[in-house]
């Protein structure tokens, strides 16, 4: 029955007046009966645009809290390996050390 048009190709100016004719605005179907049903359509569309825009918003906060989150965990993962990394060649060397006098107390 109507065919399917792209957003904003059917204005309220292109209809006969008082046809009752269906209008695609906003990919919202709108009977041309008067500019009030036009109207509350394209703020019905505004109001659903900031409505995402707000809801995006939040999202990327959350998606940038969880990176922070992410990154700290870690820079605290790199900081406790490098602890046991030193603790490890401290380790290494105090054996290397008793072996070289192991090794030497022996001959």
């Amino acid at each position: 029955m109507c065919e399917k048009r792209s957003r904003m190709q059917v204005l309220a100016a292109d209809a006969p007046s008082g046809s009752g004719e269906l209008l695609i605005m906003n990919d919202l179907p709108v009977y041309k009966r008067g500019r009030n049903k036009i109207q509350e359509a394209i703020e019905e569309a505004e109001q659903k645009k900031r409505k995402n825009k707000i809801k995006n918003r939040i999202s990327a906060a959350k998606s940038r809290a969880r990176s922070q989150e992410h990154t700290r965990f870690l820079e605290e993962k790199v900081e406790q390996l490098r602890n046991e990394n030193a603790l490890l060649k401290k380790l290494l060397s105090l054996v290397r050390d008793l072996m070289f006098l192991l090794g030497s107390c022996s001959s």
